[in-house]
Formats: structure tokens, sequence, C-alpha cells
């Protein structure tokens, strides 16, 4: 295994789009969402452990779920678990996450990996293949490599990526990003073939990328020089992260950085792939019945009349449905969601209202 090629797995979110059974107690990561009898989160790191030295694999999480991660990873050295002080998006954990790698091996190249994704294709090695081919590009030309896959419908839960000019085999420079378009968007996107769904992987020298954040904006500039002048000298390295996660902005990747730097990619990946952050895209990956019915985890239910719902309960508990089409039931604890299963928004509304009039123990 190559020692220059680190793999990052971000597991600080709550997944308030799987809400019930994604709590901020215990979110989705650490979950046995599938029924596969293991957690999102392990299911990631094994996968990344196939190509990657175990001493190369660092998570990023909430401090609160450090005990979490511990439990479910015990092989993962402490050094390698980094604790965000606070709830941020993408931007603060990978700088953070580079700048680490850049402070143990300058010439060192990251994956950086969400931890609620399903790969298929892990038996025939394409993913793995892939993946190294995306290092070893990184590394030699010192450009941001983002994955994206084939679309397989005009999805608008997922973001897109525009390819551009060929840079070399399945390997195109990046023209746009759109996050989560309009369904007539998604449409034109699909059917245009000039667009990719982002898988949400990226690969990047720690070099490249803190140039590039600080490239991004003279805002950045003076954080992201502390953060390296403290890391290189071993002083107030967890006041200088506190000062990190305060000052840069709560945004994704792809807003801060990658759309206001010119040295973007994109790979053409070819193995499977599902992004497993709302109920309509775990739907999307279940097999279903004669009536488009899916049941997670081997949830017991007798259906009357409902097609197209997917349903998950836990052990020992039994539901009986009639008349329901394209529904999500799920049940966890102390709740029970029965919606459209489509409907992504009035999840994040159910969750905000569940806090505000019942009680932070029901989210």
């Amino acid at each position: 295994m190559d020692k220059n090629f680190y793999c990052v797995i971000l597991a600080g979110g709550v997944g308030s789009r799987i809400w019930p059974v994604s709590r901020q107690s215990k979110p989705k990561q650490f979950i046995d969402l599938l029924g596969t009898g293991e957690t999102l989160l392990q299911t990631t790191y094994k996968r990344y452990r196939k190509f990657i030295d175990v001493n190369n694999i660092l998570v990023t999480t909430n401090k609160e779920y450090a005990d979490m991660v511990r439990q479910q990873l015990p092989e993962l050295p402490e050094e390698n678990l980094l604790l965000e002080p606070i709830r941020r998006n993408t931007v603060p954990p990978v700088t953070w996450a580079s700048a680490e790698v850049s402070r143990r091996n300058p010439n060192g190249v990251l994956v950086i990996s969400p931890s609620d994704q399903n790969i298929t294709d892990m038996q025939n090695g394409v993913f793995s293949d892939e993946v190294l081919l995306g290092l070893d590009y990184a590394h030699r030309h010192q450009r941001l490599l983002t994955l994206g896959v084939k679309p397989t419908r005009p999805d608008t839960t997922y973001g897109y990526i525009q390819m551009s000019s060929k840079m070399s085999q399945n390997i195109f420079t990046v023209q746009t990003f759109t996050e989560k378009p309009q369904e007539e968007f998604a449409k034109i996107f699909y059917e245009s073939g000039e667009f990719l769904w982002n898988t949400g992987i990226y690969i990047w020298s720690a070099k490249a990328f803190l140039k590039a954040i600080k490239e991004a904006s003279g805002f950045y500039n003076d954080i992201i020089e502390e953060l390296r002048v403290h890391y290189s000298t071993g002083i107030n390295i967890k006041d200088v992260v506190s000062e990190l996660y305060a000052k840069l902005p709560n945004m994704a990747l792809e807003q801060t950085v990658l759309e206001k730097v010119e040295n973007v990619d994109v790979m053409l990946c070819h193995f499977g792939w599902a992004d497993l952050g709302t109920w309509e895209n775990v739907y999307n990956y279940m097999d279903t019945d004669d009536k488009g019915n899916a049941l997670v985890n081997n949830s017991k239910a007798v259906l009357y009349g409902c097609d197209n719902c997917l349903v998950r309960l836990p052990d020992g508990h039994v539901a009986v449905l009639q008349g329901l089409s394209d529904y999500v039931v799920a049940e966890e604890g102390n709740v029970i969601l029965v919606c459209k299963r489509d409907d992504q928004s009035v999840i994040r509304s159910f969750v905000n209202t569940a806090q505000l009039d019942l009680g932070t123990e029901y989210v």
C-alpha cells in the first residue's frame, strides 16, 4: 500500500432526513440502516481498509460521538480520530484533516469520503481501482478531483457535476456544480449526457487543497496559515482548531472552494453508487416486491392495497397498512413517521416541529 495515500471519513452529520431512525444521539452512520450486520461507518471503514493503510485512515466526527466511533472501530488509532468542537458542514473538517495529513506527510494525498453511502462492485475491484487511479492522478497533477457517476434517473435529491474538457481517460474539467436541482432541470441534466451525479467523494493532495482554500477567499488565508504554523510547532492546536470551526463558513465544499478555483476535475466512475441520505434514496436502493413495496431490514408488515411504499420497523414490531401509495413508514424508539416518501423538505420540518413542540428526546 502506498504510504502517501490517506482516507478521511466524514462521520459528524446528524442525518435528519432519515429521522426518526437517525437521531441526534445516534445518527445514521452509527446504525445498521440496511440490515447488513454492520453500521454504515463500519462498512465505509472496511471499504477503504482494503487498499489504504489502516494507520492512514482518519475519521472526523462531533466530540459527542467519540465513544461510538471507538466502539465501532476499535482498531482505529486514537490519533486518527479528529473530534469536531461544534457541528459544521464539510469545510472545517476537511480543512483540519488536510492540515493533519500535511503535518504527517508533506506528500500526502487524501480521498475524502462520506460515511453514509452504499458502494457496489466491491468484489470485482472497480471501486478500489478507480479511487487508486484518482489518488495517483491528484498526486501527479496537484489538482482537485471529484468522483462522479452516470445518473440513472433525473433525481432531485443528488448534486450534479457538468463535465467540460477532457484531461485524460475518464477525467474531465468541471464546468458547473448544481446542488439538488428542481425536477425540470434534473430531467435536462439526465438527458443531456453532460452531467454526472456528484458522489461527494473527493481526492486531492493536502498541499493542493490548503492552497486552494486560501485562493478561494483571502478571508481564509490567515487562519489556514495559523493552523499550519501551530501544527508545525505542536502548540495550542486545540485552540486554533476551535477558532477554525468558529470562523470557517457552515457551507459545503462546492460553494466554498470548488466553484471558486480553476484546478477542479471530475472522474467518470463506473462503480455502483447510492447515497443513503434520504428515505427516497434508501427506497431506490432496496429490492421491491411486485407492488413496488420495500421492507427494510426484513421488517414485518401486512400490506393491503399499498404500492411503492418503504417500511422500516424495529424487531418484533408489525405494521398493518392499507391504501398507501408512495409512503414511508418508519419507527424508532418513541417516534413513528408516516409521510410521503419523496417529500424530503417536510421531514426536516417534522424534525424541527418535534424538537420545538415535544422536546429534544424525540429528535
